[in-house]
């Protein structure tokens, strides 16, 4: 029979079971909480009628109880005798466990339940997307060196062209770099993916000013000047965005292990990367055409793009920012029906503005009081009553010019931003059979009112989770006066 032993001090259970070929497997369990896991999974039981251990099957499937190691002692395991993969044959080598000490190198431990379920896929597309990134580096490096006659050779001209990426992009650099954390840093929590085509964009721009410098080689300080600062602003822009993307992938809190990985992944990318471009000079230089390494930048380029759009496309994040909530929000409204994380992160549009609600309506979140008042057309009654309105909410939402503002409290959370954005959907949704200003916005709110709570509730039934929703605001926060 199975044996079943706990240890409270370090929260674990061992699971040792005899097999049919007299050799014993044994496994080491983490568990959350000992008694929660046997309610609620269920326990396995003897031919005796004891209970002697939790259902695995059932216990892995609540998370109740996650497998740390396994050991195989006396040979390789087999099923064992009933038959009811309780404990399923795991060779000790062979093609198996090659595979696991891949899959090891290559994804975090406790893997898929350690992670986001859109993890693989976003790294299968982006090792791609590193190699081809890797040789577009080289090439361009390589036009670069080629303009000032230097490097003898592919490999020459490889090497020099990473010593030279080295010194360059702690110089020229730097002031861009500077700019961008410092300066855009807030707005890349709230849509990392578009974010990071425009660090492409600004990194596509770089590379081509160096690839130029081959076609110009007396203007090669302004145009490898000029790439080193695009390509700089690039970094500063991506690799922020790469960090949230990291830490939505992270679900059992294991940002370490996460990040370790996605090293593998890209040393693995860039190892074959480089082979690839020496390979490609190498080609080019036996066939005596080295200008051809303009066209076959752009091809690689292009390649390299596509694949980290690919990329982002399958990335689902369950926080609402402007746009996810805006289209589960809009969809609510016109349906009555939710959308889940993936369905709404298929309809997101990357490159849209994150200002422009799904029916047309310009939207701003963080607007001023200030601005507002600047282009005020209301009476000093009909003032006060949108404030009497809002007097319960950690928002204040109005319509002005046809564009909606929302003036956010400094104590304002995402729950609140939700609340808002339901509304300023109700409005870009039934604008057009309203005409007057203040009917639609007191229609709005009231219907916010009615129906967030089932909104709210519906919506994180469907994996969202509104404490997270991140939009881009204006630096404005408005604050209650106090009196001494």
């Amino acid at each position: 029979n199975p044996l079943f032993a706990t240890n409270n001090a370090t929260n674990s259970a061992v699971v040792r079971a005899p097999l049919s070929n007299g050799k014993t497997s044994m496994r080491l369990y983490s568990i959350i909480n000992d008694n929660e896991a046997k309610n609620t999974a269920g326990m396995f039981v003897d031919e005796g009628g004891s209970e002697v251990v939790p259902r695995l099957d059932e216990v892995h499937d609540t998370r109740h109880v996650s497998m740390a190691d396994e050991i195989c002692l006396g040979g390789s395991s087999e099923s064992n005798e009933h038959g009811d993969g309780m404990y399923p044959s795991t060779p000790s080598f062979g093609v198996r466990q090659v595979v696991r000490e891949i899959q090891s190198l290559f994804v975090p431990r406790g893997w898929p339940e350690s992670v986001t379920e859109d993890y693989l896929r976003y790294q299968l597309w982006t090792f791609p997307s590193h190699v081809f990134g890797w040789m577009s580096n080289s090439l361009a490096g390589s036009s670069m060196l080629k303009a000032l006659g230097v490097g003898s050779g592919p490999v020459d001209s490889v090497g020099l062209s990473a010593a030279i990426k080295w010194v360059t992009k702690d110089g020229i650099g730097a002031a861009g770099r500077l700019f961008v954390g410092g300066k855009l840093g807030f707005m890349f929590d709230e849509d990392p993916k578009r974010w990071r085509m425009i660090a492409e964009a600004f990194t596509t721009l770089g590379l081509s000013l160096e690839i130029a410098t081959q076609v110009s080689p007396s203007n090669f300080v302004i145009l490898a000047g000029g790439g080193t600062v695009a390509k700089a602003l690039g970094h500063g822009i991506g690799r922020p965005c790469f960090r949230v993307i990291q830490t939505h992938f992270a679900l059992a809190n294991n940002i370490g292990d996460v990040s370790a990985k996605e090293e593998v992944w890209e040393t693995s990318a860039q190892l074959v990367g480089i082979a690839a471009s020496v390979a490609l000079l190498s080609g080019l230089e036996s066939l005596g055409t080295p200008e051809a390494v303009v066209p076959a930048w752009f091809a690689v380029q292009a390649a390299h793009v596509a694949f980290r759009y690919y990329s982002l496309t399958v990335l689902s994040f369950p926080w609402p920012n402007f746009k996810r909530g805006s289209i589960i929000a809009s969809h609510f409204i016109t349906s009555g029906d939710m959308l889940d994380v993936n369905e709404a992160s298929a309809l997101e549009k990357m490159f849209e503005s994150p200002t422009t609600l799904p029916h047309g309506t310009d939207c701003i979140f963080g607007s001023s009081w200030s601005d507002i008042t600047r282009t005020w057309t209301l009476t000093n009654l009909e003032a006060i009553d949108v404030a009497r309105m809002y007097e319960s909410e950690k928002y204040i939402l109005v319509i002005q010019e046809d564009v909606i503002h929302v003036i956010l409290w400094v104590d304002a959370q995402g729950r609140d931003t939700m609340r808002a954005m339901l509304q300023a959907c109700w409005i870009d949704a039934h604008k057009q059979s309203i005409n007057d200003t203040q009917t639609l916005l007191r229609s709005s709110f009231e219907s916010m009112r009615e129906t967030f709570e089932y909104f709210e509730q519906t919506a994180t039934n469907h994996g969202w989770d509104f404490e997270r929703t991140i939009v881009p605001s204006q630096d404005s926060r408005l604050a209650m006066p106090t009196v001494d």
